[in-house]
């Protein structure tokens, strides 16, 4: 398969990996694992003991550094082996394969299917030169060591995104699913590099908390620059200030690289976001019982919750209980009618194409998700499951991806046009369809609003309106 006659963001690691192996046993030496790599062709080797399990790797770089260090030849493979191996299912999308070598500084990753290892994936393996996002910007956050060097980055990672990236969307015709997985990930990188920063200079432990992120960033679904939305978990009840201080620190250092606040405090800046596990159970379970108008918000912004650093358990505890709740008939049947409540033009002069053509989609898909099981957190990704266990047809599911994925690329678009014009910044979302749009997109703009119309009627007619009667 040549990846150049493919969307990226549709390739499995399964497309790419060759199903061999290179391997020997862990009582053979150094030499003896080059002179396998050799004979192989290949850039490492597994090594297996006694009992056939694959229990590490050695790579090109492993040896060059044992010869560098004087490492006899001689010396057992086991000395300069890595393990524990990092492994990936071979079903698992070739972009998350990327996230893992770029996360923990490979170059070899060992595919398994059914929990056997069938090949290694090495980064050469990864077609990727006509990506238009510089994965450069991935290694050099990931060399930051202060904030200035960080800011400086992220600041030419935007203008890149802001006069790069749209020539060459037209250029090539890049798929922006794909590309606000990229953006997710540097962003994901940034946070993290803030993060040890922060817990380095105030000597906490990163198995003592967990941080989250949320909103469009969540979903992996950002272009361009985005709210903070993020949030704290930490373990002992006892640490509050500690960790309150943290969440003020992380804060205020992604606002000083040019990360925008969230106007209405969704932050880990925000004390009210920096909870210990048992807090955070209470307020979720809060929430459930009075379903104000601003709790029903509050299940809404943490249903596209995702995790970034720290101790993930922390996280998983809270997800959990936040979708065994939504499987409460009443909470859910309430939620979904609210999520249901969107003003959908059909034929717009002008549209806000955030809250009046792409919120329609996500709120209620967010909404099945967390009723259904559905932990992805991007709403292309959540339609496709949501196909899978039966909750929407194959037929909906297509319209409503086509749909979707047009009005994201319109409304990255919309964005950089406004943003460019002085006039139009505060209104980056708007689009005047009658002045900015060829007759043939502003007709699949007013299909894909009948298609969430539909949409609409359909799950509310099913869910909702059929228990009422």
């Amino acid at each position: 398969m040549n990846p150049n006659n493919y969307n990226m963001m549709d390739l499995r690691v399964t497309d790419v990996v060759l199903k061999r192996i290179s391997d020997i046993p862990e009582g053979k030496s150094i030499r003896d694992a080059a002179k396998t790599m050799e004979k192989n062709g290949s850039t490492y080797v597994l090594v297996k003991n006694s009992d056939g399990e694959i229990v590490g790797i050695v790579t090109e770089g492993d040896l060059k550094r044992a010869i560098s260090n004087d490492i006899s030849v001689r010396e057992s493979v086991k000395s300069i082996m890595s393990k524990p191996i990092i492994k990936i299912d071979s079903d698992s999308m070739l972009w998350e394969a990327i996230i893992e070598f770029f996360r923990n500084k490979i170059q070899h990753l060992p595919v398994e299917t059914n929990g056997k290892i069938v090949g290694v994936l090495s980064i050469r393996d990864i077609v990727f030169f006509n990506s238009p996002i510089p994965l450069y910007f991935l290694k050099e956050v990931s060399r930051a060591n202060n904030i200035d060097d960080v800011k400086e980055l992220y600041n030419r990672f935007q203008n890149y995104m802001l006069q790069i990236l749209p020539r060459e969307l037209e250029k090539e015709n890049i798929d922006l699913r794909y590309i606000g997985n990229i953006i997710s990930m540097i962003n994901d990188e940034i946070i993290r590099v803030i993060i040890r920063l922060s817990i380095k200079k105030k000597k906490i432990d990163e198995e003592e908390f967990t941080f989250f992120v949320m909103g469009s960033e969540g979903r992996r679904e950002q272009f361009l620059k985005t709210d903070q939305d993020n949030g704290i978990i930490f373990s002992d009840e006892k640490n509050r200030e500690k960790f309150i201080s943290l969440g003020r620190e992380i804060h205020g250092s992604l606002l000083k690289i040019g990360f925008a606040d969230c106007p209405a405090g969704y932050t880990a800046g925000n004390e009210e976001f920096v909870k210990s596990l048992k807090d955070w159970l209470s307020t979720v379970e809060h929430w459930s019982y009075n379903l104000s108008a601003e709790d029903i918000l509050n299940f809404f912004v943490f249903g596209d919750m995702r995790y970034i650093y720290g101790n993930k358990e922390l996280f998983l505890r809270i997800r959990e209980r936040l979708y065994s709740l939504c499987k409460n008939e009443n909470i859910f049947r309430k939620l979904l009618q609210t999520s249901l409540e969107f003003s959908i033009p059909s034929k717009p002069k002008k549209i806000d194409l955030k809250n009046e053509a792409l919120l329609p989609i996500i709120a209620p898909i967010r909404v099945l998700s967390m009723r259904f099981g559905v932990y992805e957190t991007n709403t292309v990704d959540r339609i496709e499951k949501l196909k899978e266990k039966k909750v929407l047809s194959d037929e909906l599911a297509t319209d409503l991806k086509v749909a979707y994925i047009f009005l994201k690329n319109l409304h990255f678009q919309t964005q950089v046009r406004n943003i460019k014009n002085e006039k139009n910044k505060h209104k980056i979302n708007f689009i005047d369809v009658k002045n900015d749009l060829p007759k043939i997109k502003a007709k699949f703009l007013e299909d894909s609003l009948r298609t969430i119309s539909e949409f609409h009627n359909l799950i509310g007619g099913k869910f909702i309106y059929y228990f009422v009667m």
